[in-house]
């Protein structure tokens, strides 16, 4: 089976020690997939909506045999199972699942786009991603991610709390 390499970020501050490891745990049994390198955890500010807890964030990385679009769908329906509630935008929450990187693929829909948008701009979707995986090509930049720290524009990480998983 081909195998696609992906970087999800995972973020929760509610109840998020526990939740992050729920998270993971769905992620090694996710279809047609296997749970590859995963990153430090990172206390961090939260971003957007910043009257709420902090987060924990990290980034993992998952090969995977599923499409895009299908590897999304079952991103949501693992934080729906965990209890995600979307009533406000940047809002807390149990487990937030985005894909960062889909191979070297570049999406650009109404309802999914890869990179990520937020990837390079924000310290906790990249910091953690160069820290497993530096060597990996943004597909639309051409260069190696650990090149692209000088694009960071939020800095929301407080600091380390957990060595990798």
């Amino acid at each position: 089976m081909n195998q696609t390499r992906t970087f999800i970020a995972l973020g929760s501050n509610i109840a998020p020690q526990q939740c992050i490891r729920q998270g993971l745990r769905a992620l090694s049994r996710l279809i047609m997939s296997r749970l590859g390198a995963v990153s430090s955890w990172y206390l961090t500010r939260p971003w957007g909506l910043e009257t709420q807890p902090e987060f924990i964030n990290l980034v993992a990385e998952v090969w995977t045999g599923l499409s895009a679009k299908r590897l999304v769908a079952e991103l949501r329906a693992i934080e729906d199972r965990l209890g995600r509630v979307r009533t406000q935008p940047n809002g807390p929450r149990t487990l937030d699942l985005d894909l960062l990187l889909y191979g070297e693929e570049i999406i650009d829909g109404p309802d999914l786009r890869v990179p990520h948008p937020g990837l390079v701009v924000r310290d906790f979707m990249l910091l953690p991603l160069i820290e497993i995986a530096p060597e990996t090509l943004h597909p639309e930049q051409g260069r190696p991610v650990a090149e692209l720290q000088g694009q960071i524009l939020y800095h929301q990480i407080i600091h380390r709390i957990r060595d990798k998983a």
